[in-house]
């Protein structure tokens, strides 16, 4: 018994000194939650600078930076492209080229979804059609290679592929939505080889997350009409609850944890719940459908606030949203703000807006205080913004199969 804490406890000490390292090296920035640690942003007095802009291919990917290197997952033609460019200037210093098949569904973007994740030496990329690749971060050379989406007989999806796997260990956590019981599957992450499979459900467009119970880590994973809390060494469920909606509906909001408390949201008339999970068995703490309901979404807590974009994109009723942490108490609303992404930085949070707008705003509870504003190039900005070392990069829709990357100096 001793010996699994201390196995589990060494788990969890590795995870965090692999995230405290980089900068932005996978989905929401270090810890998976939307978080740029350590950084200060001032509000801005003069247009933001553009340092660089970089025209690539299709797709909603957002970049992860680590170590001046910026990693870009997209698409151009048959190919699904990984480029790692300098932070400096933009410029290419390698290229990764696999086939693209992944032929669309209800968007028209055929491009991956999914943000690289950066691991030491390795990146780790997911695209659209399921299939994942492991490259060398030092040369893009190709260590291994799996099409999980057809080897586990996984359906597409409305969107194709497009949770982001996680790193916990040595292992490389995947929802593939696979069959038979491979709704989540777990791979060496140096050889790829398949550690376990477990689950009969379909894969969400939510990204798993580490939480820590009792002194162990376990995976929380959205899928597409559960939320499961899975031990990682072996894919054994500790425990499960219903979130999620039939019909034409996706989970897509990544799950914020704090200590045993694990909070998860959608829209589609499916709203939130914030549930404590320290006695191995979730317990509901508050949730209801018409506080936060976020299409995609995922929200950021700064102290006891939450900030959220409730609403649909699709239906143009997105609204920011400032929610008490401890028990989804409303503190003021925002209407009319539309789609935003939310990165917290420091005291303040910034959104950029799917419409290219930037905002700064206060994370603070008493009332909306916007601190700076501006506006991008004319554009779609639907992938994930990455902050690293006081640059944004945003992905700006240009045509459905042309992008831009634009480093921005706030």
């Amino acid at each position: 018994m001793m010996r699994d804490g201390i196995a589990c406890t060494w788990i969890l000490l590795m995870f965090l000194a692999q995230t405290c390292v980089a900068e932005w090296p996978q989905i929401l920035g270090s810890n998976r939650d939307g978080h740029a640690i350590g950084k200060k942003l001032d509000p801005w007095t003069s247009p933001p600078a553009v340092k660089w802009r970089v025209r690539c291919g299709a797709g909603y990917a957002g970049v992860a930076v680590a170590g001046g290197n910026v990693l870009l997952w997209h698409r151009e033609d048959d190919k699904e492209c990984l480029d790692c460019l300098s932070s400096d200037d933009g410029s290419r210093k390698w290229r990764a080229v696999f086939p693209a098949v992944y032929r669309g569904g209800v968007d028209p973007d055929l491009g991956p979804r999914c943000v690289p994740v950066i691991d030491g030496e390795q990146v780790y990329v997911y695209g659209a059609a399921g299939d994942l690749q492991a490259v060398g971060l030092a040369n893009g050379k190709t260590i291994w290679s799996r099409p999980l989406r057809s080897q586990y007989e996984a359906d597409e999806g409305y969107f194709g592929a497009g949770s982001t796997p996680l790193v916990i260990g040595d292992q490389l956590v995947v929802a593939v939505g696979g069959e038979p019981n491979a709704g989540l599957i777990a791979l060496n992450k140096g050889n790829g080889e398949t550690r376990w499979t477990a689950l009969e459900q379909e894969a969400a467009y939510s990204s798993p997350v580490p939480i820590t119970l009792k002194n162990k880590t376990y995976v929380a994973a959205v899928m597409r009409l559960k939320t499961v809390i899975v031990d990682p060494t072996d894919g054994t469920v500790l425990t499960e609850f219903e979130f999620g909606r039939r019909g034409p509906t996706v989970n897509a909001a990544t799950p914020l944890v704090d200590g045993s408390n694990l909070f998860v949201t959608a829209a589609y008339g499916v709203g939130c719940r914030m549930l404590d999970l320290a006695g191995g068995k979730p317990t509901d703490r508050w949730g209801q459908t018409d506080v936060i309901s976020s299409q995609y979404v995922t929200p950021v807590r700064c102290g006891q606030w939450l900030f959220a974009i409730t609403g649909r994109e699709d239906y143009g009723n997105g609204e920011l949203l400032c929610a008490r942490w401890a028990d989804g108490k409303e503190g003021w609303r925002q209407p009319e703000f539309g789609t935003a992404h939310l990165i917290a930085v420091g005291d303040r949070v910034l959104a950029q807006k799917i419409s290219g707008e930037l905002k700064l705003f206060a994370a603070d509870g008493s009332s909306y205080q916007e601190l700076a504003s501006a506006t991008l190039p004319t554009g779609k900005y639907r992938a994930l913004p990455a902050f690293s070392e006081g640059v944004l990069y945003c992905r700006r829709i240009i045509t459905p199969s042309q992008n831009e990357l634009i480093a921005i100096r706030p």
